[in-house]
């Protein structure tokens, strides 16, 4: 079945509620629309030298300059990548091994235990390679505990990397205070800004950062392509090896469609963050009270601040992946944690890393919600919440252990 007839075979079926914008966003008309010219008429390569390509370098240019006014950089500071997971890994292991190049010696890097996958398993990368690896440990509510980060940075350390907001529990990070730590002790800073960019201010000099990720599925741009912010000074090593482009630390043909329309995205949505971010944190704050007063044995993880539009409860007793699939039977689409980690059957390391029981990192769903989601789409996913926690809530008594 094409995705089309996939797609047509759902809306037949019945009403579809998308609560899971922290894994990706649909193309906004505005975002598609600056993209469209730049797949079929302006299509040249912005390397080459004819008008076609000219133009296309033009439109890269342009879009870097709206990045970097968007986050206070200048536009030599802005690179750009596929995505948050490419930026994440060229920061970290990039920005490591620039300085054990100019160091002569593998120094340490520093991060918290329940950041994305691209920072822990870039952590891991390098800890392979024989640079000094140390965590951070987190609070129960979802903070990175400031004590536990300060000793884990010791006087050595190279680079730290900590997330703005948290891709499972929405829990915002004091970067500038973290980043002022870090600093102190002559550690250079990353921050994984991915479910934060266009969503909360997130301004490169007030978070004092040396490095920033971004990628643009996040916020109603196309998937496969983000943006590296790299302060000016910061030491970084080229990502892969090719051609000229971005200044020859990124070889390969830019993907200018996808870089055009994350830019327009990425200003519509900042032009209008003050007034979604109000609208979606009451929408989230009416779906977490509900939850909480008219389905039992339910409780919130993660606590403020939260960016506005992501929300994670635990059904205490129900598994949160057959939750998940009878909310999607049902029309409902929530995670049972990040897209990119949602399919190994382990419960959630974010909330592993909180210190949670297994009660609760086991029954944990996470929604997430835009600009699009309406009051009627909260209607309808707490009555889907109801009826699936009412169905399931008999197997959730039965001692297995017995069978």
């Amino acid at each position: 079945m094409t995705m089309s007839a996939q797609m047509g075979k759902m809306r037949a079926e019945g009403r579809r509620v998308y609560l899971d914008n922290a894994a990706t966003t649909c193309v906004s008309n505005t975002a598609f629309e600056a993209m469209e010219p730049f797949l079929r008429g302006a299509f040249g390569n912005p390397s080459a030298l004819y008008a076609e390509a000219r133009a296309a370098r033009v439109a890269v240019e342009q879009a870097r300059e709206e990045i970097a006014s968007l986050i206070g950089a200048a536009p030599h500071e802005v690179y750009f990548t596929s995505c948050g997971t490419e930026s994440d890994n060229w920061a970290i292991k990039g920005g490591m091994r620039a300085q054990a190049k100019a160091k002569g010696r593998k120094g340490r890097f520093v991060t918290s235990t329940f950041e994305h996958p691209a920072v822990l398993n870039s952590a891991r990368a390098l800890a392979d390679e024989g640079f000094d690896v140390a965590y951070a440990s987190v609070t129960d509510g979802g903070m990175v505990d400031e004590a536990s980060f300060a000793r884990a940075l010791g006087n050595e350390a190279d680079l730290a990397s900590i997330m703005l907001a948290n891709n499972e529990v929405g829990t915002i990070q004091p970067i500038a205070r973290l980043s002022e730590l870090a600093h102190g002790v002559g550690a250079r800073f990353h921050c994984d800004a991915v479910q934060a960019f266009a969503h909360i201010p997130a301004n490169v000099n007030d978070l004092g950062v040396d490095y920033l990720s971004v990628s643009g599925h996040k916020f109603h741009a196309p998937k496969g392509v983000g943006f590296l912010y790299v302060r000016e000074g910061a030491p970084l090593e080229p990502f892969m090896d090719g051609g000229h482009q971005e200044d020859a630390m990124r070889g390969g043909t830019e993907n200018v469609a996808g870089i055009v329309a994350m830019a327009a995205a990425a200003r519509e949505a900042c032009e209008n963050m003050a007034s979604d971010a109000a609208r979606i944190a009451a929408l989230r704050d009416e779906l977490e009270q509900r939850i909480l007063a008219e389905i039992a044995e339910t409780c919130v993880n993660g606590t403020a601040p939260r960016v506005p539009g992501t929300l994670n409860v635990s059904f205490m007793g129900i598994d949160s992946a057959s939750l998940v699939e009878l909310l999607d039977e049902r029309g409902v689409c929530a995670a049972g944690g990040s897209a990119c980690s949602s399919h190994e059957g382990e419960p959630s390391h974010v909330l592993v890393a909180m210190g949670l029981p297994s009660e609760r990192t086991q029954s944990a769903l996470r929604f997430s919600l835009s600009n699009e989601t309406t009051v009627d789409d909260i209607d309808y996913t707490i009555g889907a919440l109801k009826a699936c926690s009412e169905q399931l809530q008999p197997f959730a008594l039965l001692d297995l252990s017995s069978f």
